[in-house]
């Protein structure tokens, strides 16, 4: 929960996005979780462990009530927590979006307006050239692990053609499927995949060094875009049943251009100032979370 939320706080633009619009989702009682996740930045700097605390509680209530897997106490993911919120908060958007509108007020939707970008999938059969496309909207995306590899090379990866079996009306039954960026957002969260299963079903960790680079070049129909480091997420230990998570993030009150590079790191209860550089030299056996958009 920590690391998650943390990750979450450290994108500014996100969370004032969300603040800015109280009037709208304040009086809603199916958006607890936004107010929730409100108490929590408002006590964020807080002395009072037991303030924070119980901001926790009520906060992992809110999630749990429509996520009943997180209503425990046993190791979680931190991707799947962080993901969990998000999908909640957007699935409020209709809701919201009428409360808004009986009030004669707008509600934007700030996963959709921050997080949220479109992927086309384009299938092309290798006979006769006949194509289809589909498009589909995500809020992050999951990388394979690139061993030794930099997150731009298993970005690329990503969108590499594959082979897929497809019957066309030609007859032919090979065809190639690519992704490609339709839309670029303003934040981008990527997963790297250092959890797989054996050929006997369990979980195993992969501890492969990554390189972690403070720029990110995505390419999309509409434009390129250059993304800049704002948070990781890591996860801690050499199984993929125990561990912890810790999250490094830029500092609040300073921007991601500052020549300071002042970042902090959260470890629980533990936070202490470090820098953006020694978090990608560092870091180089985390998962990257989340990059903003510069």
């Amino acid at each position: 929960m920590n690391s998650g939320l943390q990750s979450l706080l450290t994108l500014t633009d996100y969370i004032k996005d969300v603040s800015s619009q109280e009037v709208v989702w304040c009086s809603l009682r199916e958006a607890k979780l936004i107010r929730k996740l409100i108490d929590i930045l408002r006590c964020h700097r807080s002395v009072d462990s037991s303030l924070k605390l119980k901001a926790l509680y009520w906060s992992k209530r809110a999630v749990s009530k429509q996520a009943p897997e997180f209503r425990d106490h046993h190791q979680k993911d931190a991707h799947e927590f962080l993901t969990t919120i998000l999908d909640q908060i957007r699935n409020l958007s209709h809701l919201l979006q009428g409360v808004a509108a009986c009030e004669d007020k707008s509600y934007t939707c700030p996963v959709e307006d921050h997080l949220v970008f479109r992927m086309q999938n384009t299938r092309t059969c290798k006979s006769c050239g006949a194509q289809s496309t589909r498009q589909e909207d995500f809020s992050n995306l999951s990388l394979n692990l690139a061993p030794g590899g930099s997150v731009q090379q298993m970005l690329q990866d990503y969108l590499m053609e594959t082979a897929l079996d497809f019957h066309c009306e030609c007859g032919g039954n090979k065809s190639g499927q690519q992704s490609t960026f339709a839309t670029l957002s303003k934040v981008l969260m990527l997963h790297l995949k250092r959890f797989h299963f054996t050929p006997f079903l369990q979980l195993e960790k992969l501890s492969d060094p990554v390189d972690l680079y403070r720029e990110l070049l995505v390419t999309s129909a509409q434009a390129d875009g250059w993304y800049s480091l704002a948070s990781v997420i890591s996860h801690l230990g050499s199984g993929g049943n125990e561990g912890h998570y810790v999250s490094d993030g830029v500092h609040p009150d300073t921007q991601l251009d500052d020549p300071a590079d002042l970042w902090l790191t959260y470890n629980d209860a533990m936070v202490t100032e470090t820098t953006g550089a020694s978090v990608c030299k560092n870091g180089s056996e985390r998962p990257t979370c989340s990059t903003k958009d510069g």
